[in-house]
């Protein structure tokens, strides 16, 4: 039985402890906020846990570990702590603020042999895995490029622009299945239309080591809600339309093909292979990949290094933006 202390009980941290909860190897012991009227609205559903607003009680019981599901900014304080106090950590992205931070974290527990991991809730979605499966099979070819675009006219934030805000979710799912290639450099454009030096749109571009590339579209001042992955490979295409209940990924694996003049053409007539996907709730699947690495000894999949990566990806980027786009190395 693995004992869990959760730090945050408001926007996120429910959605943590319902699924932590549902797992048979799960005690979840504490759940600590600030907010005392947070934790009211949940206590009644979990008349085992104890709730508390003392932060440093967590870190001195006894607990096997601890999920940090705070504001960004308390990411790096709340996660050494619970390192340091010997507590497998659970962190919501993005891991820190800072690379230097985030690669301290890194080093903190692997030295210590703790399992630390990054909420990249979206590598553990049945699509994003679908297309995984669906790349190492070959049926597509050699991965080429991926754009993703994540859009909408939703909630414009003051304090955080839509880099930070929005595309770690992309940058996980970029590296995951890029898996085996290291992003070499980054360019990124973006405009603060709504708040002064918070950029509401945001174009990023992340290059490769094999000169492949994968842009990322980001914005909340779009008129239309759009989710959509477009993974591209030497011999198909697959798309993948996050919106609606019915979603599905969509392949092309014969998109183009060699003219006997030379050259290339489209095949336009090709018709597209439906995959149905898994009806399975990608938190479920993340919250219990952290439970399955400490049990196993093993790195989760949204371990610790690959949230360092993103975070470095996030630094370079917002830098990146300040310079007018100039590609920086990571």
């Amino acid at each position: 039985m693995i004992r869990l202390g959760v730090i945050g009980a408001g926007y996120w941290g429910p959605n943590l402890i319902r699924n932590f909860a549902s797992i048979k190897e799960v005690k979840v012991e504490k759940v600590i906020d600030l907010d005392i009227e947070a934790l009211d609205r949940i206590k009644e559903k979990y008349p085992d846990t104890l709730f508390s607003n003392d932060t440093e009680e967590l870190f001195d019981s006894k607990v096997d570990a601890i999920c940090v599901a705070t504001n960004a900014p308390t990411h790096y304080e709340l996660t050494k702590k619970a390192l340091l106090s010997g507590k497998h950590t659970f962190c919501e992205k993005p891991l820190t603020l800072k690379t230097t931070e985030a690669e301290e974290l890194v080093k903190i527990a692997e030295e210590k042999n703790l399992r630390l991991m990054v909420g990249h809730v979206m590598v553990y979605h049945p699509a994003i895995r679908k297309i995984k499966q669906i790349l190492d099979s070959g049926e597509i070819g050699e991965l080429l490029y991926i754009n993703s675009i994540r859009v909408n006219l939703g909630l414009a934030r003051v304090h955080e622009n839509a880099l930070w805000s929005l595309t770690p979710h992309d940058l996980s799912i970029i590296l995951y299945l890029f898996e085996g290639e290291h992003p070499v450099g980054v360019s990124a454009t973006g405009k603060d239309f709504l708040t002064p030096g918070v950029e509401d749109i945001v174009f990023l571009s992340l290059f490769f080591n094999q000169q492949n590339i994968a842009h990322v579209r980001a914005s909340w001042l779009d008129p239309e809600k759009l989710r959509r992955l477009i993974v591209v490979g030497s011999k198909g295409i697959a798309i993948f339309n996050d919106i609606g209940k019915g979603s599905v990924i969509e392949v092309y694996d014969k998109w183009i093909k060699p003219k006997e003049a030379g050259g290339f053409e489209h095949n336009q007539n090709e018709k597209s292979k439906i995959y149905e996907l898994d009806k399975v709730e990608p938190l479920k699947l993340e919250c219990e990949d952290f439970i399955k690495s400490i049990v196993d000894g093993k790195p989760p999949i949204a371990d610790g290094r690959s949230g360092a990566t993103v975070v470095s990806i996030l630094e370079h980027a917002d830098n990146s933006m300040k310079q007018k786009g100039t590609y920086l190395p990571l």
